[in-house]
């Protein structure tokens, strides 16, 4: 079985497909991310394609008392902003050109996953926030500022079902 974080990985990479450019893709806590994030930042190769991006929290429960295990997660889709946006720019500029069709994709690409079982009838249970807060005052973990304003959508309790395929390969 693959884990979840193989099985997003694949469905972010969907998710750039249908968006039409890089949508980078990370997993872990806050620090983890942010400490990443901000290393990508040294280089002018990865710093390019910091954003936007979709991370996956973790650490998360996967349920396997049943044949189908499955996983309520969290992520977050992140676009960097400037700070002096008004919110009407941070709607247009971060929401409608970036994070709302970049979410669209990563839905469509749960939904089209081979990885996770589709018996949602196109709707897949989660919370949705957008969150403006982060590009006006910046994010803070553990009393340290992440160098990044962002603009973000937050997902929470996103509920799946993940497919149990045995993959054997060729033996010698």
């Amino acid at each position: 079985m693959k884990s979840i974080n193989d099985i997003f990985r694949d469905i972010v990479n969907n998710t750039a497909k249908i968006y039409g450019s890089n949508v980078s893709y990370m997993f872990g806590d806050w620090e983890y991310i942010a400490g990443q994030l901000t290393e990508w930042s040294q280089s002018h190769e990865t710093s390019k394609l910091k954003f936007p991006i979709i991370c996956l929290y973790s650490p998360y429960i996967e349920d396997r008392t049943s044949k189908i295990p499955n996983a309520s997660l969290e992520f977050i889709i992140m676009v960097d902003t400037r700070k002096e946006y008004l919110n009407e720019e941070r709607e247009r500029v971060s929401f409608i050109n970036v994070l709302r069709p970049v979410y669209d994709a990563f839905i469509k690409s749960i939904l089209s996953s081979p990885d996770i079982v589709n018996e949602y009838n196109g709707v897949i249970p989660h919370l949705y926030t957008e969150n403006y807060r982060y590009g006006r005052k910046g994010v803070e973990a553990d009393g340290k500022p992440f160098r990044d304003f962002i603009d973000a959508i937050e997902i929470k309790n996103l509920n799946i079902k993940i497919k149990n395929i045995k993959c054997y390969g060729n033996r010698i």
